[in-house]
């Protein structure tokens, strides 16, 4: 395949025109990349910075829950003889009392009514 000098000298060109711009692209990415270390840099230092008082905070303040929630618990009762298969207790049925002069008015009342009964004609 036989070029010409002007074919040649445009192949040349753009290659290094296309090196060129490579070369531009990578300086630019570089360029970005280290302007985001920069960023994240000072986002770790903050976090590192923060840290270094909350985790302290955090770990007192575990240990007074803790402390608290164990002085709070109610203490162990002393142990009972445990009976398998035990039955519940059986319930109270609670009625009301009558009383003696409760029975006999209303036997008062049953005697008046069949008195009454009896007054009236069929």
């Amino acid at each position: 395949m036989n070029r010409s000098l002007q074919e040649l000298i445009e192949l040349t060109v753009f290659g290094l025109i296309a090196l060129l711009v490579g070369v531009g692209v990578l300086w630019l990415v570089g360029w970005l990349l280290g302007l985001f270390s920069v960023l994240l840099t000072w986002l770790a230092g903050l976090i590192w910075s923060l840290l270094k008082f909350i985790i302290p905070i955090a770990i007192i303040a575990g240990a007074v829950y803790f402390l608290v929630r164990l002085a709070q618990q109610p203490k162990p009762a002393p142990a009972t003889p445990v009976v398998p298969f035990a039955a519940p207790p059986s319930p109270t049925v609670s009625t009301p009392d009558t009383t003696s002069s409760d029975q006999a008015a209303a036997a008062d009342s049953q005697t008046n009514e069949t008195q009454q009964d009896g007054n009236k004609p069929a």
